[in-house]
């Protein structure tokens, strides 16, 4: 650059920084000697966008959640408890991304940042979520007819244990398992039924070496021990003749040489055998008949009321079904008859209660009644299955 040019520029810029104002290096003067800072104390600089405490003194405006105006961090157990659930989702989801990094570096030789993986991980796990809440479906384990666990945790198995000798057949026979599957009573018995007030009846077919063979029913309980000596020897009829025990009531029907008692579940006869028929107990009574009469007990075999009837039904909700000349009608725990405005309420069929309610038919006309004896359903024909399918009629 020419000489002359160089000074002309050195010139304009001395120009520009004669241009600029100066401002001193001053100290702040006070409006007044009352606002003048003592000496040595420190002056305060105070913004139009700081709050002020009371006298004028300022303060920070920001106080984190959690923490006091002195900074100091509070955090109360479900405070913690949150902070630890998020450091171990953090964590979790962290490694799970670096296993994905780990195998995608090994099959592409490239890594991929981890919130992205993380990013993919969570909307997946986001959307099997809301599957699971939404979508209606059942796990089964097993047929119900080839499984059930009963109360106390067992249940029948039914497996092969060898081979018959003379014919080559498999031979199986019943036991019971436990909820893990492990079989706790050995399978050596030809049936079964399920346990009830902590026993169960069981059957053997033995074969003496005369080649007679017995057919028995006992008791046994949890254990697999024989309770009890009554044996109930079942007919040629092939007809079962153990029945189940009650819900309240632990006795249960027996058929013992061509009658029916009933057993308790000590394996003890308490009701001697005296019966051509006999239910199960219901509501604290079991029907049972005797000739061409029949009518109900308690566990002492004391009859409900002096009254025998043509044919009985078991006891529900409270009351049970009583055919008498041809007509039916109800009767309660107390034996008495079921009353409409002081009136034996009789009909051509009835049904057993259903959640308070009875179906009862007299000619083509259906009625449904109350355990008071009100009609509140009346005047429907015979074909209305409307309210006849939700009553057991199959008896009719």
């Amino acid at each position: 650059m020419p000489r002359k040019k160089r000074t002309e520029k050195y010139a304009r810029e001395e120009q520009q920084l004669d241009a600029v104002t100066m401002i001193p290096d001053e100290e702040p003067q006070a409006e007044s000697v009352a606002d003048a800072p003592a000496d040595g104390a420190p002056v305060i600089a105070e913004s139009a966008d700081a709050p002020a405490e009371e006298g004028g003194a300022p303060v920070d405006s920001v106080i984190r959640i959690g923490e006091t105006a002195d900074g100091v961090k509070k955090l109360n157990g479900f405070d913690r408890f949150w902070i630890k659930v998020w450091s171990y989702i953090v964590t979790a989801f962290n490694a799970m991304a670096n296993g994905v990094n780990f195998v995608i570096e090994k099959i592409f030789k490239k890594r991929v940042p981890n919130r992205y993986i993380i990013a993919v991980l969570a909307t997946v796990i986001v959307i099997l979520l809301m599957l699971l809440l939404t979508a209606p479906f059942k796990i089964t384990v097993n047929d119900v007819e080839e499984l059930e666990i009963y109360s106390n945790g067992l249940t029948p198995v039914y497996m092969r244990v060898g081979s018959d000798d003379q014919t080559g057949y498999s031979v199986y026979k019943w036991g019971y398992a436990n909820k893990k599957g492990r079989i706790v009573i050995p399978c050596e018995y030809d049936n079964v039924t399920e346990f009830k007030h902590g026993v169960a009846f069981v059957n053997k077919i033995e074969t003496a070496e005369n080649g007679i063979s017995e057919n028995y029913w006992f008791l046994i309980d949890e254990n697999g021990d024989p309770r009890g000596d009554v044996r109930i020897v079942a007919d040629a009829s092939g007809m079962i003749p153990v029945g189940e025990f009650g819900d309240d009531t632990k006795l249960a029907p027996v058929y013992v040489g061509g009658k029916y008692g009933y057993i308790n579940t000590r394996g003890e006869m308490q009701i001697t055998p005296t019966y051509d028929d006999a239910g199960e107990f219901i509501d604290g009574y079991a029907r049972v008949r005797r000739g061409v009469t029949e009518y109900f007990i308690d566990k002492n075999d004391e009859r409900l009321g002096d009254i025998g009837y043509e044919e009985v039904r078991d006891f529900c909700e409270g009351f049970a079904a009583v055919k008498q000349n041809d007509l039916w009608s109800f009767i309660d725990t107390d034996g008495d008859m079921l009353l409409s405005n002081k009136t034996q309420l009789v009909f051509d069929k009835v049904t057993d209660f259903n959640k308070g309610y009875a179906l009862v038919k007299n000619g083509t006309t259906l009625s449904v009644i109350d355990k008071k004896g009100n009609f509140v359903v009346t005047g429907y024909t015979f074909n209305d299955l409307k309210i006849a399918e939700k009553f057991d009629t199959s008896w009719w």
